[in-house]
């Protein structure tokens, strides 16, 4: 069996609470856009001793039923979960700490295929930021 030594979960410690961070997140990070996700990245000092967090935000306004917000959420943390392994490598590497919060900006409700690849491309164009900010 071939053992991986970034893990292939999204547990607690990744997701960002810290209403400070996300505050500066907001007011500070620079935007990433791949229609219908954009991601907010701001390089700071996490509460936690992880490589990044990440906070996902589907607005009320734009789809109104929270059981169709839950689920976008949930597929937005898959797909992420599943290719963040370019993303960690590089910033332990790197020893960079990235607060991401993604936000989903469209009144349809995706499939899983659609959302996965349009996050493999935002992590994509996070390695660049990150390569970028060195």
């Amino acid at each position: 069996m071939y053992l991986c030594s970034v893990k292939e979960n999204f547990g607690k410690e990744n997701k960002l609470c810290s209403k400070l961070v996300i505050d500066a997140v907001f007011a500070n990070g620079q935007r990433l856009k791949q229609f219908p996700l954009y991601a907010i990245v701001l390089e700071t000092k996490l509460p936690q001793n992880v490589p990044f967090q990440v906070l996902i935000s589907v607005p009320k306004k734009k789809v109104k039923r929270a059981v169709e917000r839950n689920f976008i959420k949930r597929l937005v943390r898959e797909a992420f979960r599943k290719n963040k392994v370019h993303l960690e490598t590089l910033l332990e590497n790197t020893k960079k700490e990235f607060a991401i919060c993604f936000v989903y900006s469209s009144n349809e409700i995706p499939t899983f295929e659609f959302i996965q690849d349009k996050v493999e491309k935002l992590i994509t164009k996070l390695v660049d930021h990150a390569n970028t900010k060195s």
